[in-house]
């Protein structure tokens, strides 16, 4: 019976142990990095490593939208870059003066500021994209078919 005994006494003092390690270690352990309201400033910058600086993104403007095949916007201006994310199918872009660019899902593409252009989907696949810009937007004139087409 002393056997028995001996052996559920040291199996507590074996549990009692780990628990009190665990519970020090716990209490070692730096706690988590609070994120401030907002999720600004700090709150990001915390998490990160190096110098970095954290833009002001109160003014942004994002947009998410499923263009038909053939669908496509108005020319238009942004005065500061958009950020275009074709999520699915294949997209077109064109800048004035420049050649229509055919965009693949998952490929991003930046407008340059102030630089008349369209967007929309492929003559024969939809497209989901994904727009972010800040600044103004100035919409300008329906582009024809002949243009979309490239035949203009």
């Amino acid at each position: 019976m002393i056997h028995g005994r001996s052996v559920v006494l040291t199996s507590l003092v074996a549990i009692g142990m780990a628990t009190m390690m665990v519970a020090t270690a716990a209490q070692q352990q730096p706690p988590p990095a609070q994120t401030p309201a907002g999720g600004r400033g700090g709150g990001i910058a915390s998490r990160m490593t190096g110098q970095i600086d954290v833009g002001d993104t109160k003014n942004m403007n994002m947009s998410r939208i499923r263009f038909a095949a053939g669908a496509r916007t108005n020319w238009h201006i942004h005065s500061a870059g958009q950020l275009l994310l074709v999520e699915e199918g294949k997209g077109r872009l064109q800048e004035m003066g420049s050649a229509i660019v055919d965009i693949p899902a998952g490929q991003p593409v930046l407008t340059k500021p102030n630089v008349l252009h369209w967007h929309g989907a492929a003559p024969d696949q939809a497209a989901l994209q994904f727009s972010v810009y800040s600044g103004t937007l100035d919409w300008k004139d329906p582009v024809t078919d002949e243009q979309y087409l490239g035949k203009k």
